[in-house]
């Protein structure tokens, strides 16, 4: 698929959504990006999962004692254990990645953006964990180092972005979109680790919401500078090669990344902890104005109560 004078990328990354659907809460994005070695083999996103199995799993099995790296629907519900399989993947990445920053949400948004003025974010707990031991949390990242080290691979990039109720609203109006307020905040996430790291080549795979296939307009118009290839376009998978003064950037779209990709299923997993810990602090604000009101996870089933 990449043109094969160009060698294999030192950059795996994905980048996925929470939030887009519901008719409450923020729009949160993860991003989490590895590198590895420049070996004669190559390794890509899916071989992550083998790569370190010592510390990850893809799949929640009973017993499982390993971080759960999947599509957060399959490591979420809304059940203690749900909780904690959610908490301790996401947690155990993230204080790897940050290992000086306080833990709480706020410490792990993406650079340059501006933290959530809303009221209720007032309301988001001060530290986590939250409900999962931090000795627990400790012992799986203290795991997570030695699979990586092991395999000469290195977390480069966890991060999270919030995309507020009242920013996703203007976006909404202004775009008349909501697959293009999506691309919006996905592009400012691209172009980090493009600019981070496109001189050792990088390849992200993002998971692909929505009836659009084409890609190739927005990444020009986003990346000015730069040649846009297209790899291929289809039903299920759109890749394409951006290439130029920032260096070369492999970037697929595809149907389901979550479970062929694992840095696009540990962004699930950012996603969807920064969404819920959101909507727990927006529960919070307003049963504090209204005794007895009923928590809601932003969805229209509960949420035009």
């Amino acid at each position: 698929m990449r043109p094969e004078s160009k060698g294999r990328p030192r950059i795996l990354a994905g980048i996925d959504e929470a939030g887009l659907g519901p008719m409450l809460g923020p729009l949160t994005l993860g991003l989490s990006a590895f590198r590895v070695p420049a070996d004669g083999e190559g390794i890509d996103a899916a071989d992550l999962w083998d790569r370190l199995k010592g510390a990850v799993a893809p799949e929640a099995k009973r017993g499982e004692e390993r971080l759960i790296v999947a599509d957060s629907k399959a490591v979420f519900q809304r059940t203690a254990l749900g909780w904690r399989r959610l908490e301790s993947t996401a947690l155990a990445f993230l204080k790897l990645a940050h290992p000086t920053r306080p833990a709480n949400l706020f410490e792990y948004l993406t650079p340059g953006l501006t933290r959530p003025t809303a009221p209720w974010y007032a309301e988001l707990a001060a530290t986590l964990p939250t409900e999962t031991p931090t000795d627990r949390i400790d012992a799986h990242r203290d795991r997570l180092e030695e699979a990586l080290h092991s395999q000469d691979i290195r977390l480069v990039e966890a991060c999270i972005s919030v995309v507020p109720a009242s920013e996703l609203n203007r976006s909404f109006r202004l775009t008349q979109s909501k697959s293009q307020t999506a691309w919006i905040q996905a592009a400012h996430l691209l172009a980090q680790v493009f600019e981070n790291y496109g001189s050792e080549g990088v390849h992200v795979i993002v998971d692909r919401q929505g009836a659009r296939k084409r890609y190739a307009p927005l990444l020009e118009r986003d990346f000015p500078g730069h040649s846009v290839a297209t790899l291929q376009e289809s039903d299920l998978r759109s890749d394409y090669w951006v290439e130029g003064p920032l260096g070369v950037m492999e970037v697929s779209f595809q149907v389901g990344a979550e479970n062929q990709s694992m840095p696009t299923a540990l962004a699930s997993c950012f996603a969807k902890y920064a969404r819920e810990l959101s909507m727990d602090a927006f529960n919070r604000y307003f049963e504090g104005k209204q005794a007895g009101l009923k928590g809601t996870a932003g969805y229209v089933t509960d949420g035009r109560r």
